[in-house]
């Protein structure tokens, strides 16, 4: 586990509990940092939370549905009022399409498409834009995005999830220039094929996906916490507007 210096510093994760947004939490406590463990789903939030208070670290759990920007008005003072403050933020709002589900644009169901764009670009930029008003007021800060390696590569039958991914990444060089007056800084992770629990059941032979790959194995919830961690912390604090593949050498050689 990387271990940047974080003491001192209050982290908001979405998506929290699941599987890459816990190794986000934890990797974010265990190098000091107060972490919101914010999810749809408080109850697993909590139990995330209750982890990192049992191994000696700063957590607390809130509900947040990122669809929702009318509850972002009482999340975010909520976060500020009892963790300090907020100096970063972890978009990790990512949505999966099952393999039934994958259809061309023509066929594709627009209620899944509309769910999955609303959290995806709508709800990423006004939570976004909640917590970087927090940051103002510490006059500096970091967010991290991160997406799907989709945004760099297209897949075919998945065109919400690309277009999220893709979005993600126009936002993140975007808001990296914007937000310079503000001393905020912002980065992402582009994320390669990983097992979690939205496609645990359907990743039923991963070593079939990975002959596009250089390093033969998925993407570990820990190897996208440890990037997110780095990009978050004052030893990247000459890094803005970047998106990092952390991808197995995906983007870099597909064929």
């Amino acid at each position: 586990m990387l271990r940047t210096e974080m003491t001192g510093k209050v982290a908001v994760v979405t998506a929290g509990a699941g599987a890459i947004g816990e190794a986000i939490c934890k990797t974010f406590a265990a190098s000091g940092a107060a972490v919101a463990v914010c999810d749809k789903d408080l109850a697993a939030a909590q139990k995330v939370a209750g982890v990192i208070a049992a191994a000696g670290g700063n957590a607390k759990a809130y509900a947040l549905d990122i669809r929702n920007k009318d509850t972002f008005a009482d999340v975010v003072p909520a976060i500020a009022a009892d963790l300090g403050g907020i100096d970063i933020l972890v978009n990790n709002e990512n949505e999966e399409i099952a393999p039934d589900d994958r259809k061309p644009l023509h066929e594709f169901d627009m209620d899944r498409y509309d769910d999955i764009v609303n959290a995806g670009i709508n709800g990423v930029y006004y939570f976004s834009k909640a917590c970087t008003q927090e940051m103002e007021k510490r006059g500096k800060g970091a967010i991290v995005n991160v997406l799907s390696v989709r945004g760099v590569i297209p897949v075919a039958n998945q065109s919400p999830v690309v277009a999220v991914a893709a979005a993600q990444v126009g936002y993140t060089r975007m808001w990296g220039v914007e937000m310079k007056d503000y001393n905020i800084r912002v980065n992402a992770v582009a994320a390669g094929l990983s097992r979690n629990e939205k496609n645990a059941d359907t990743l039923t032979n991963p070593e079939a996906k990975l002959s596009h790959v250089a390093v033969k194995r998925l993407c570990e919830p820990a190897d996208v916490a440890n990037a997110a961690l780095f990009l978050a912390s004052d030893d990247a604090a000459y890094i803005t507007g970047a998106v990092l593949p952390v991808d197995g050498g995906l983007a870099a050689g597909y064929v």
